[in-house]
């Protein structure tokens, strides 16, 4: 029956500034969780090269974590996927836009847990990399879903920041939540802009038009909110004033601890670390010996790294984790 969707409904942040790091937690409650509905946390760069989107799924396949980035604009290149987490698969997408997406049910979310996602970008050989990155708060685990080369260089998170929660199949009859806390942007100053302020949308149109007036959103506790489908009626307040203000649903920034690591062996040739599944994940790496610089690189996923050392030497391995802390440990050849 046509008009059975459940109007999708968007918030807007206050981040015009460029950056380089996108980050938010996301919570769906048991009763809000509907078929066929796409929770998104993070979506930047609309319209512009190196748009994207992020978030979670209720899908008929299981619960699903997605990230998307759409086709370059100024290239016919070719967005490729430079890493997969086991689990995450890739393809091209159609329909609004085409692009490439991923997908991951193996991981899998659950209502009523708090997640935090993270996309980061940087540059590589003259194209710009798009890292996704999910954390379960419960479970105390960081997952590295993806990276993605996007064929065009100095590519930065350029828009404010905007999440919505979508019905893409038409099953408005039943309703669905969702509520989001500490998010933020990184400048390319290397400032944080916390998401405190957010102006709410909701977009009704005739595929909606059973349910136009079901939506609602604003601040629950200290989160901002979203609900829509049948059996939701506007809070009062978004008849004069769509605009909220949330400070406690962020800091001034992150307040994730910075990386945690061991090295595991340093010899003559090679030195070996280890990252734990619940340390803020590694971003880059930069080994040392006896003062002289011997690899430094961005590489999320290197836990080695080759070496010309000699007996007693000093062998120093720096590690930056995805929101830009750095930490070292340092051995020497036995």
């Amino acid at each position: 029956m046509a008009g059975n969707r459940a109007p999708s409904c968007h918030m807007w942040f206050d981040d015009g500034k460029k950056g380089d790091i996108l980050m938010q937690d996301v919570y769906v409650p048991s009763h809000g969780v509907t078929q066929c509905t796409y929770y998104c946390c993070l979506q930047w760069n609309g319209g512009l090269n190196g748009g994207g989107y992020c978030g979670i799924q209720e899908h008929p396949d299981g619960q699903c974590y997605i990230f998307s980035i759409w086709d370059p604009t100024t290239t016919n290149e070719a967005i490729e996927a430079v890493y997969r987490h086991e689990g995450t698969k890739t393809e091209k997408f159609g329909g609004e836009g085409t692009g490439l997406k991923s997908m991951n049910f193996k991981i899998g979310w659950k209502p009523d847990h708090w997640y935090t996602v993270v996309a980061r970008r940087w540059d590589y050989k003259g194209h710009t990399y798009f890292g996704f990155w999910v954390r379960d708060q419960v479970a105390n685990k960081w997952f590295h879903l993806v990276t993605m080369d996007f064929p065009v260089p100095e590519i930065y998170f350029e828009t404010p920041t905007v999440c919505f929660i979508e019905d893409w199949i038409g099953n408005g009859d039943k309703y669905r939540r969702v509520n989001f806390k500490n998010g933020y942007k990184r400048t390319t100053e290397g400032s944080w802009l916390p998401f405190q302020k957010a102006t709410f949308n909701v977009l009704q149109e005739d595929a909606c038009r059973l349910y136009n007036d079901n939506y609602d959103g604003g601040i629950d506790g200290t989160s901002f909110f979203m609900q829509t489908g049948k059996g939701t009626t506007p809070s009062p307040i978004l008849a004069t004033d769509r605009r909220f203000r949330c400070q406690d649903a962020a800091n001034s920034e992150p307040s994730n601890d910075p990386i945690c690591f061991t090295i595991k062996e340093v010899t003559s040739k090679k030195v070996t670390w280890s990252v734990p599944e619940s340390s803020t994940p590694q971003f880059a790496y930069r080994v040392i010996v006896d003062g002289l610089d011997v690899a430094c690189e961005v590489d999320p996923d290197k836990r080695s790294c080759s070496i010309n050392a000699t007996c007693r030497s000093e062998v120093k391995v720096v590690l930056q984790d995805i929101i830009g802390r750095r930490r070292s440990w340092t051995l020497r050849v036995e």
